[in-house]
This record gives C-alpha cells, structure tokens and sequence, in this order.
C-alpha cells in the first residue's frame, strides 16, 4: 500500500469521524467545517499529489515535503486565528450573561425588600 493510499484512507476516515460526530450532536457544525475542509484538503492531496509538486514549483520552495509543512502551518495559523475569535466571542457573551445575571439579583432583593417592607 503506498503512502497516498493510506494517506486517502486515514483522510476518508477523519472525514466520516467528523461526520458522525456532527451528525450525533457531538460538534457543532460551524466549527465540524474547519475539520471538514481540512479532511477535504487532505483527500484531494492524497489523490492528486502532482498538485503538491505544482504548488512547490510555483513557490519556488525545493522539495514537495518543505511544500506541505508549509501549507500545514499556515492551516494550522488559520485554525489558531479561528478559535481565538470564538474564545473572544464566547468570552464577550460570558460577560454579558454575568452582568444579565447582576441586575436580575439586584432586581431580586429590591423586589424582597419591598416584599419586606409590605
């Protein structure tokens, strides 16, 4: 078995594990994307591979190998860049829920008081 062979299985593979695990509820499918293009990518590498030597030669980079890290790490830059922004998201949610969650205690002991009052 050659090395794009086992490269399209491994791919093939994580493609339909990142499909089940979206299908089950597992993954949202917003971020089971990233990991799906990412498979995609794989797959298509695996079954063209002259597309890497097309790439290298373009880049003026020596070996396909070089070629791939390089792509990769970029990828993997974009997949940083990606979580950091749904962190910061998550984050500016996290904190409007915390100040949602002070006035409504707020409201509740202006509420007892009253009651109190009463």
């Amino acid at each position: 078995m050659s090395l794009y062979s086992i490269l399209f299985l491994v791919s093939f593979l994580l493609l339909l594990f990142i499909l089940y695990l979206t299908i089950k509820s597992y993954i949202d499918i917003h971020y089971a994307m990233v990991w799906i293009i990412w498979s995609i990518l794989l797959i298509i590498i695996s079954v063209f591979p002259s597309m890497v030597d097309w790439l290298t030669h373009l880049l003026k980079i020596q070996y396909p190998s070089n070629t791939i890290f390089l792509v990769f790490i970029f990828l993997s830059y974009c997949l940083s860049l990606y979580l950091y922004l749904i962190i910061t998201k998550h984050n500016k949610q996290i904190q409007n829920l915390n100040y949602e969650v002070a006035a409504l205690k707020k409201k509740i002991e202006e509420l007892e008081k009253e009651k109190e009052n009463d």
